[in-house]
């Protein structure tokens, strides 16, 4: 899979704000305005930004008026992104980029606003847009996450990947510089292949997201981050994910990791989004948009691949009776 798309806003879609969703927000009528969702990744060969209008319609429920496309984009507007470190200007091209699930809002076109070039941890970025009918100008800045690295579960040397159903594993790393909340995956990867036929072979993926939502106390860099994860639950994943087939064996192959780190102002963001504790759940509002709302800020997300299951886990898995409904063979 293409890792400009599996990391496509990861921390977004979990704390239910993607590059594929819409905000409707109510302003005065007729007002324009814009709502923006971006987050820049300098490890990512794609940039994307989410740019929608902001709506109302006195004649219209706001439900049906979501539903039309032409309700959520502008014709004619050119954004750019600027380095401030060096003064250059990216510009923003509109593509419709299919990865919007049908509701509430227009699912097609799905247009978002990409770059290919590349965008550098050691700069800042600001984001500048002008509406098209006031000519308002609209801005955000954020800093870059400098890229983290993994000392365990794997190392770059030696890429193997253990785990017992017994025990735990461990997720370390060290903060980098401008980095405040973490997220990890690891991406258990097997090929099923058909008993009748053996040249039918498909690839499948199963994601396990290993570190959920840690934040260290800041945003400098440099602190140490040890975390264990049970590994009962790696097996429980599996026996919950893969349904029993006598019709194909199952064999392991190459897996995958990410670690990714979001800024403070997505953490900000994330925080603010939390319900509070209480009868009545508030969430509190908060944009880094200014003449406008939505979310500016960075991410970086160390991939690695060419992961090796560790033999002991292999063993675990074709021999234990648990697991051999799952079918794996080595």
């Amino acid at each position: 899979m293409n890792p400009c798309f599996k990391f496509l806003f990861p921390l977004l879609c979990v704390f239910t704000l993607s590059s594929c969703s819409n905000d409707l927000e109510v302003l005065a009528d007729y007002k324009e305005s814009a709502a923006i969702y971006g987050l820049l990744d300098p490890n990512m060969s794609i940039q994307f930004i989410k740019i929608n209008k902001v709506f109302t319609n006195v004649n219209a429920k706001a439900t049906d008026v979501a539903k039309i496309a032409d309700s959520l984009y502008f014709d004619t507007i050119a954004p750019e992104l600027i380095e401030n470190g060096t003064g250059r200007r990216i510009p923003l091209y509109k593509a419709n980029i299919l990865l919007k699930d049908s509701g509430t809002f227009a699912s097609a076109p799905n247009y978002l606003y990409v770059t290919k070039e590349r965008i550098y941890s050691n700069q800042t970025y600001r984001f500048e847009l002008r509406l098209p009918n006031t000519g308002t100008l609209v801005t955000a800045e954020t800093n870059m996450v400098n890229t983290p690295f993994f000392q365990l579960p794997v190392n770059f040397g030696q890429r193997v990947f253990s785990v017992q159903p017994v025990g735990t594993i461990p997720i370390s790393f060290q903060s980098p510089p401008k980095g405040k909340i973490f997220d990890a995956f690891f991406y258990f990867n097997y090929i099923e292949v058909d008993k009748a036929d053996t040249n039918i072979k498909t690839l499948k993926t199963i994601e396990w997201k290993i570190l959920r939502s840690y934040r260290t106390l800041t945003d400098k860099g440099g602190e140490f981050v040890l975390q264990r994860v049970p590994g009962i639950l790696f097996y429980d994943l599996l026996l919950n994910s893969i349904p029993k087939n006598n019709n194909v064996i199952r064999r392991f192959t190459q897996c995958e990791l990410a670690l990714v780190t979001g800024n403070l102002e997505l953490d900000t963001y994330i925080q603010a989004s939390v319900p509070s504790i209480g009868i009545v759940q508030k969430q509190s509002d908060y944009s880094n948009i200014t003449n406008g709302v939505g979310l500016f800020a960075s991410r970086n997300t160390l991939y690695l691949n060419q992961i090796t299951i560790s033999d002991i886990t292999k063993i675990i898995l074709t021999t234990e009776d648990d697991y051999l409904p799952l079918g794996f063979v080595r």
